[in-house]
């Protein structure tokens, strides 16, 4: 079974050393309280007679309440664009679903709070771990990577709000993880074959010196190797947010390159864009998703560079898509924020919403709505369906045969994004669009097909 308690994360390919904790022991007698030891966590748990559910840290049985946590990213600079938009997204799903009954009767008491900073993310973990019962996302590698040990003293289950190989390894991440959609390593490789497709042999790669980054920089080199392209600019490691880039961008010009990928923010990309095209940079660029926003497209320097010359890497649908589950998302987003803006990273939010709805159902289903219960159901759930919007997702066996392969790729298109109002565009128009054409549904690329996928592609030091 895939999510076996691992409580040890591993030294093996130099990952991160956690310690060992222990679970969270229920009793299931009727109207009894127990107080255990969870790690170093010390926790009081109820077992609700009429219903004969076991319940735990975070379970209220008398007003049948969960209380899950969000530990978000909401004043960083990179990246709060992108995380703001994935929180309500799934604030409003959580509302919806407690407004039509909640899940068995249970209701979501929905937390949130923290800001991208290892020192205030510790500092709130803290403040939630004897409050919450699981959290519904966890913002970022160099945040998440350093509480995996408390994670696992608490038998913590998490969303990762990143998309690093290495939170689908239980061995890793001590089988709490709930990773989302294809990781960069993958997705790398699937680029790199459309890379390969367009004509494309060298590639000049640029990316943040963080997990994120050498994670993306992993996969281009398994695709570069599998279809025998050429790295012809080493810039992993080398952008830095709110450096100078004059390095690499020298970097990128006298390689020549036919490509340029990225794993980094979408600041960064702008100034690279902009300098690159200024010192006479006339190749195409690629990279991982969360090196774009489509409101990049509003610069009147930035938008005509990407739409001419970027492709963007995806996970999921955009904004506008006539997928089912997109079409349910966005009913309920204008319900709440008719004049919101439109954002493709809501439908993000919302698959996040319902990958834990569909685990706590399980749990309440089982019988067993504690730490321990939803790391069970957990380990046993398959086959999320997004309605469309993103390949499902399973957590069930090994992690090569779980691990999602699927990614798309969209060309911004600057002209429609502009007719259909650009920034002052409202969810409530019927054509408001992030500019995001399709170009290649989601597939999976020769390489990612056929890689052994068993360790992260990149080992976080030690």
């Amino acid at each position: 079974m895939r999510r076996i308690r691992i409580f040890a994360v591993v030294l093996a390919l130099g990952l991160v050393a956690a310690a060992c904790g222990g679970t969270e022991d229920t009793t299931t007698t009727a109207a009894q309280e127990t107080t255990t030891t969870a790690g170093a966590e010390e926790t009081t748990t109820t077992a609700d007679a009429e219903a004969g559910i076991e319940s735990g840290v975070g379970v209220d049985p008398e007003t049948m309440t969960i209380k899950l946590g969000a530990l978000h990213d909401p004043t960083s600079a990179i990246f709060s664009p992108l995380v703001i938009d994935i929180s309500d997204a799934m604030k409003t799903y959580f509302d919806s679903l407690n407004a039509s009954g909640g899940i068995d009767g249970w209701m979501i008491d929905y937390i949130k709070d923290t800001e991208y900073d290892e020192d205030a993310y510790q500092e709130k973990y803290e403040e939630l771990r004897d409050e919450v019962l699981a959290l519904t996302v966890s913002t970022g590698g160099p945040t998440t990577v350093p509480m995996l040990e408390s994670m696992a003293e608490d038998n913590m289950t998490f969303i990762p709000l990143s998309w690093y190989s290495g939170w689908a390894i239980p061995e890793f991440e001590g089988g709490l993880a709930l990773e989302m959609n294809a990781n960069y390593c993958i997705e790398a490789m699937n680029l790199l074959e459309f890379i390969r497709d367009s004509g494309g042999q060298t590639i000049a790669l640029a990316t943040h010196p963080s997990v994120y980054g050498f994670d993306a920089a992993a996969g281009v080199d398994l695709g570069a190797a599998f279809y025998g392209m050429d790295i012809v600019y080493d810039g992993r490691g080398a952008v830095i947010p709110g450096q100078e880039l004059t390095e690499v961008v020298t970097g990128i010009v006298e390689s020549g390159a036919d490509w340029v990928f990225v794993a980094i923010d979408p600041g960064s990309l702008a100034a690279l864009l902009t300098q690159s095209d200024d010192a006479g940079y006339q190749g195409k660029w690629t990279g991982a998703s969360p090196s774009y926003l489509h409101q990049s497209l509003a610069d009147p320097e930035v938008g005509p560079l990407l739409d001419e010359f970027y492709y963007q890497s995806a996970y999921s649908v955009p904004w506008g898509s006539d997928a089912p589950g997109q079409q349910a998302m966005a009913e309920a987003m204008r319900s709440v924020g008719p004049n919101r803006a439109p954002s493709d990273s809501y439908i993000v939010g919302w698959n996040h919403a319902i990958t834990m709805h569909r685990v706590l159902a399980d749990a309440i289903a089982a019988g067993h709505l504690t730490r321990k219960g939803v790391a069970e159901a957990v380990s046993a759930l398959a086959g999320v369906d997004f309605m469309g919007t993103a390949p499902d997702q399973s957590y069930a066996g090994s992690p090569n045969e779980y691990v999602t392969r699927e990614t798309a790729i969209f060309n911004p298109d600057l002209e429609m994004f502009t007719a259909a109002g650009g920034l002052d565009q409202t969810i409530s128009q019927q054509d408001a669009t992030t500019g995001s054409v399709l170009v290649q549904d989601f597939f999976v690329s020769d390489a990612a097909d056929a890689f052994i996928f068993d360790r992260p592609c990149y080992g976080v030091p030690s």
